[in-house]
């Protein structure tokens, strides 16, 4: 790759779990051919993705990087109303992509001819990319690493306070008003899991069957006396099993539902009155946030503030969540198409997405390549072309490249952005992939890179998370507002200075992590 600077610094923003060539490869051409055009910016002129297996880092020139999000945050502060609007494209694209990806679900993909599928195909891909490549600018990069956005909103904030002379601590006050007004699919996902534990609950038999049968017996026995019961189980299932598909699966299969009833019948909680104090909960936080932006007598500009760091944790959670649901959706194409290629989806997530029709259309393309790119990929775009090298050589050449240094000092203090207040102490418990999740107990102190949903149910076990990345809009901020939980994020080296089995301190009012003895 002679046009990739390699003496330049070059910075890893994120890394990106469970991934694949196909997921980066679309919102990363966006990042560089399409911002531009759409007056986004202009300033990210390269880019590289490495891959080592399903594990990826976003690398971009630091001063570009920099420059990039300088450019949206400044234009985001000044001009809500530019970010409000991009933010309801960003919105109407992702209701575009599940449209489109729940025909693919509901088609009989073996009958269709091979333009049909690519009709399908290029019929999810394309809000896919507007709702992924645009979105990422307004959601992600305006407030990545240094938060511009919401520490120019929360400063904004944090000096009317002192000018009114409110008592309250900011900590407190940004994250009730900025606390979205409308429900995320995981907080939905819980309520309707509740409505279904109720009707187990109220129901002697289907409650003694979940208490004492074995997970793949309970379905069977509830077949004989309450079949409305299946139905309403394997609707819930079907309805939100894609939320952990995250970005190459797998969906949730149906016996983690039937655990979770399981344990909840099993334990000593009255399913009527979680449902219950859900409903009021959510209902005292909406009057809250009435109450205290009366109290506080909010300017015209601040009220326009506090709704645009609103809409950017809204946008940032269910953007995600239909890319989940889309990526859920392209896999019995994908599988489909591989069929007819003698191609494992494996092979067809290691294809670009402009890749995928060109192999069906002509049947021509490199296994072996395909395969190594599954170990190893590097994928360069500039504003002329997007290459990837793939096994030995990406190695090769990811160490030849000149990257930013993270210096990591060990302290018995860290810091980072109050993103739910509290102050509680717990033990240390690294959480980055679902398979960690078994060390979890309750009461811990969750601590990850970055977290998705995949991890959520670690997290509901949490007494308070602690996050290295993201801002005050990040996944693990807006989870932790849902459940209430004491969570700091943006917090440099937390999982790696911090180790599991540590006992700490956390004080997500102020910010702080200290280890204590």
């Amino acid at each position: 790759m002679k046009n990739l600077p390699y003496r330049q610094v070059w910075a890893c923003t994120a890394e990106v779990a469970q991934t694949s060539v196909f997921f980066m490869s679309e919102p990363t051409e966006y990042m560089v051919w399409k911002w531009p055009q759409a007056a986004l910016g202009n300033h990210i002129t390269h880019y590289f993705s490495y891959l080592e297996g399903d594990f990826c880092r976003m690398y971009f020139l630091r001063k570009e990087f920099d420059a990039q999000a300088d450019f949206l945050a400044t234009k985001m502060l000044r001009d809500p109303d530019w970010a409000l609007r991009w933010i309801a494209k960003v919105e109407r694209w992702s209701k575009d992509f599940v449209r489109a990806s729940k025909r693919i679900l509901t088609s009989r993909l073996n009958e269709k001819t091979d333009n049909q599928l690519i009709a399908l195909y290029k019929a999810c891909l394309i809000p896919h990319g507007k709702q992924n490549g645009y979105g990422a600018s307004v959601s992600w990069l305006a407030d990545a690493e240094n938060e511009r956005v919401t520490k120019g909103i929360w400063d904004e904030l944090n000096q009317h306070l002192k000018m009114c002379g409110s008592p309250r601590h900011i900590a407190d006050v940004f994250s009730i008003l900025t606390t979205p007004r409308q429900e995320s699919t995981i907080t939905r996902e819980e309520k309707d899991f509740l409505n279904i534990a109720v009707k187990i609950d109220d129901n002697q038999f289907a409650r003694n069957t979940f208490r004492t049968s074995r997970i793949n017996h309970i379905l069977g026995k509830l077949r004989v006396k309450n079949s409305a019961l299946v139905r309403a189980i394997t609707a819930h299932h079907r309805k939100y099993c894609w939320l952990n598909y995250q970005y190459r699966g797998p969906a949730t299969p149906v016996s983690e539902y039937l655990e979770r009833w399981q344990q909840l019948m099993r334990s000593a909680a009255s399913p009527r009155s979680m449902a219950r104090k859900m409903a009021a909960e959510r209902l005292r936080l909406l009057h809250t946030q009435r109450v205290l932006a009366g109290e506080l007598s909010l300017t015209p500009r601040l009220r326009k503030l506090l709704y645009l760091a609103q809409q950017m944790v809204f946008i940032k959670g269910f953007r995600k969540e239909t890319i989940y649901h889309g990526m859920y959706g392209y896999d019995p194409l994908l599988r489909e198409i591989g069929k007819r290629l003698g191609l494992t989806i494996a092979q067809l997530w290691a294809m670009k997405t402009s890749e995928i029709v060109p192999a069906l259309l002509h049947r021509k393309f490199n296994v072996h390549e395909l395969n190594q790119r599954q170990l190893f990929a590097l994928a360069y775009i500039d504003r002329h072309s997007h290459n990837i090298v793939s096994g030995n050589r990406a190695k090769k050449l990811f160490q030849r490249i000149h990257k930013e240094k993270l210096h990591l000092h060990k302290t018995d203090e860290l810091s980072g952005t109050p993103a739910c207040p509290g102050k509680v102490r717990g033990t240390v418990k690294i959480i980055n992939i679902p398979e960690d999740m078994g060390k979890m107990h309750k009461g811990d102190i969750l601590v990850a890179h970055n977290t998705n949903p995949n991890l959520v149910p670690a997290m509901k076990k949490a007494a308070a998370l602690v996050s290295e990345s993201g801002g005050l809009t990040c996944h693990t901020a807006i989870v932790a507002r849902e459940l209430r939980t004491p969570c700091i994020v943006g917090v440099p080296g937390a999982d790696k200075i911090l180790k599991d089995g540590d006992k700490v301190m956390v004080d997500a009012t102020n910010g702080v992590i200290r280890k204590i003895s």
